[in-house]
């Protein structure tokens, strides 16, 4: 088992302790840890909810301002565990032949736009040719477009990211490699985690590495992350998916690596 980060981008240890599983193929023990807890956490937050609005719906007065900052905090805690759930639960892929270039196609002008927001740089290199492949378009432009947005806010003004890819004669390869502002490293250093509310949010964000790596493991993939300065990725799939089961002695989905990059097969 690697070693796991200890800076931003395992926030409250949450997105380590679900990479970890990722990585050991553990996805059943985790299902069968947290379904149960996961349901009854979500009937708790169905109740608080009606009681939000029983009580707005009988209130007489104008509520404090301090009810909408309870229903941020409903909304925010439900998509965590909506987030958990995703991740640990059963995932059938719907695959289709196609290159990336054409999830980039779709979904790039957004990543770029989730940079600039951030005051970053999202800079896009599609290959010169590129190999059309079965993957399940669907599933990896989602996982994309949360790890893209949880990197443009740890990035935040003057961060760099680059996007890159291309085929072999086996698989996808894409490459993901960040080049942080000195402004961005000092917001990166744990500046969030001091208001709940905005530690709530970094939390869930940071599931997106974890939710990424599922997805490339579902399609027998893999996802080698480096979390700097400078982060980087480096995520491999086959060109044709199987529909067969994993076999229980196939390579970690996740490499960790808190120097450089670790040597891929």
């Amino acid at each position: 088992m690697s070693r796991q980060p200890r800076d931003g981008s395992t926030e409250d240890g949450l997105c380590a302790a679900l990479l970890r599983f990722v990585e050991d193929d553990r996805i059943p023990e985790l299902r069968q840890a947290l379904s149960g807890f996961n349901h009854r956490c979500r009937n708790t937050l169905n109740s608080m909810k009606m009681g939000f609005y029983l009580t707005r719906r009988a209130a007489t007065d104008p509520l404090p301002e301090r009810w909408e900052e309870m229903n941020r905090t409903y909304e925010g805690v439900e998509g965590l565990f909506e987030l958990i759930q995703t991740i640990y639960r059963t995932m059938a892929l719907t695959t289709v032949r196609q290159t990336f270039q054409a999830v980039v196609d779709e979904r790039g002008a957004g990543w770029r736009a989730a940079f600039q927001r951030e005051g970053a740089t999202l800079a896009i290199r599609p290959p010169a040719r590129e190999d059309a492949g079965e993957f399940d378009a669907t599933r990896i432009a989602s996982a994309f477009d949360g790890f893209v947005a949880w990197r443009a806010s740890r990035l935040g003004s003057g961060g760099q990211a680059i996007l890159s890819w291309g085929t072999t004669r086996r698989r996808f390869e894409l490459s993901w490699h960040e080049l942080p502002s000195t402004a961005a490293t000092a917001r990166g250093g744990g500046g969030e985690s001091r208001c709940p509310a905005a530690a709530l949010a970094a939390t869930t964000r940071s599931l997106a590495l974890p939710l990424l790596a599922r997805v490339v493991a579902e399609h027998r993939g893999r996802l080698s992350w480096t979390p700097g300065p400078p982060a980087e990725a480096r995520i491999r799939w086959p060109l044709t998916v199987t529909a067969d089961p994993p076999s229980p002695r196939r390579p970690p989905a996740v490499a960790t690596n808190l120097q450089r990059p670790a040597t891929l097969p």
